[in-house]
């Protein structure tokens, strides 16, 4: 789940900006003792110096705080019975208020790897006949508009066309909102008399909507609440005791604190959300060991089938429609889960962001390779650093974060950049000065600042981007290019 607009695909956070600024205060990284069995063909410790090198250059940049778990084992297919040793790595702090640590234990807001569990209860309750991934919504909630249209499999799959209730171009009170009380209902009446933006099934657009729906299905089908229903069918039996349902004013132990990342080691706490909003979409909590105990039932062909059969744990990992056939055309979409190729390998993965937090799940499952990165941070890249500490076990290249430092530049060269700039056909930025400082604020999301490192070229230290601005010859600016995680977005200037 994402409570900002995104700038690539949902398997990548997305450049959230904030504002106002706080002193913080930062502790050094906290480690676990390293594993006595190796986790690849070379030695354990020149492995965990690589690992540790690369996390703590993701800290000192003030951009991680959280905890990371990485574990591989025997190349052995789809068995994960050989994943050893299990490697965790906490850093910074869990509560900056209190000055409490993050440690492997600490419970933190998953986001959208959420998806993968609804989709799971929905299988589950197919199998017990209760429901059919086929059949048209309107079997089971049949007040919903367009209902006939629409089946299970659709709202799984993010190709039902339903508008997407977290967006702030469609609800421009969307901010004041998230912070009000909502039953599965309501939510649902928010968005369910708007038309649909396509034909069901035509293409794929990522869409938290159909999984608030999908998440009254299965209250409705089986008579429970959401929480109660996976605490009960999935989590209880699978002995995932730190992982469950964000009950609004609950206080769960342990539970980490959300925080946004200013730059100039400045945080604040996140912009409050009701966690009754989430849903399936994106309200579950967890910690990196529970989200190993799900990837090892999840892919082994082991484990009990009485929770759910090998035939609908293959299903979630199906590769039913392709993502983004233009920037990726080797990403699919299954039932919660994308499905893609990275390093050469396949993968099974999710990434997720919610208000103050942001978390990746990735299964290699040739290499027996899983990594989890849990961030009490809403702005940490947490997509990438679980891109690299792949390239990290599997011996292949990957990049150190480092810290740029600004330059002095007179405030006057920055009136030439002022003016809008369209990033996506549903994203502008905003270019603006303010206090001799070059801002940016994207459509729907906070402002942040822009640091130059040249008359063209500006960074922002919250999060791992920069923005590059084309001139004519005669120094008309054409527009930017941005910069994130690898990938480039070219924004013409419209105004």
């Amino acid at each position: 789940m994402d409570t900002t607009l995104v700038t690539q695909s949902p398997t990548v956070q997305s450049p959230t900006v904030q504002s106002p600024t706080v002193p913080s205060q930062t502790t050094p990284p906290q480690t676990d003792p390293p594993s006595e069995t190796t986790l690849s063909t070379e030695s354990l410790s020149d492995k965990l110096a690589e690992i540790d090198a690369y996390l703590e250059a993701h800290a000192e940049t003030g951009r991680f705080s959280g905890t990371v778990l990485i574990t591989q084992g025997s190349n052995t297919g789809n068995s994960t019975d050989n994943q050893t040793p299990i490697i965790t790595r906490s850093y910074h702090l869990a509560n900056r208020e209190h000055q409490v640590t993050n440690t492997p234990t600490t419970k933190f807001r998953i986001g959208s790897v959420t998806k993968q569990f609804t989709a799971a209860a929905i299988l589950q309750l197919q199998e017990k006949e209760l429901l059919d991934v086929q059949a048209p919504i309107s079997t089971y909630l049949p007040d919903y508009p367009n209902g006939d249209q629409l089946t299970i499999h659709h709202l799984l799959t993010h190709t039902a066309g339903i508008p997407e209730y977290l967006d702030p171009t469609v609800f421009p009170d969307l901010e004041e909102w998230l912070r009000l009380s909502s039953t599965v209902e309501q939510l649902v009446d928010r968005f369910k008399d708007l038309s649909l933006e396509f034909e069901p099934g035509e293409k794929f657009k990522y869409s938290n909507s159909g999984y608030v729906l999908l998440t009254q299905i299965i209250e409705t089908v089986s008579e429970q609440t959401y929480a109660d229903y996976l605490q009960t069918n999935l989590f209880a039996p699978l002995d995932m005791e730190s992982t469950g349902y964000e009950i609004p004013q609950t206080v769960i132990p342990q539970m980490a604190q959300g925080y946004l990342f200013l730059g100039n080691d400045t945080y604040l706490q996140s912009i409050p959300m009701d966690m009754s909003l989430p849903q399936g979409a994106g309200g579950l909590y967890s910690t990196t060991a529970d989200l190993l105990k799900w990837t090892h039932w999840l892919h082994s062909e082991k484990t009990d089938t009485t929770l759910l059969s090998q035939e609908s744990k293959a299903a979630l990992m199906n590769p039913v429609v392709q993502m983004l056939p233009e920037e990726s055309p080797g990403t699919f979409y299954g039932y919660g889960l994308v499905i893609d190729n990275h390093l050469g390998q396949k993968r099974v993965q999710h990434n997720g962001g919610i208000s103050g937090f942001a978390s990746s799940l990735s299964y290699y499952p040739d290499e027996n390779l899983t990594i989890a990165v849990l961030s009490n941070l809403e702005t940490a890249p947490s997509g990438q650093i679980a891109n690299d500490l792949a390239a990290i076990a599997l011996n292949q290249p990957y990049e150190i974060p480092e810290q740029k430092e600004p330059i002095a530049l007179d405030p006057a060269l920055y009136e030439k950049y002022i003016g809008n700039y369209q990033l996506l056909p549903e994203m502008q930025v905003e270019i603006s000065v303010d206090n001799d400082q070059l801002i940016a604020q994207a459509t729907g999301q906070d402002s942040f600042v822009l640091y130059p490192t040249s008359e063209t070229e500006f960074f922002a230290q919250a999060v791992d981007i920069t923005v590059t601005f084309s001139l004519t010859e005669t120094g008309t600016v054409e527009g930017f290019t941005l910069t994130q995680m690898g990938q480039e977005l070219f924004a013409p200037k419209i105004d």
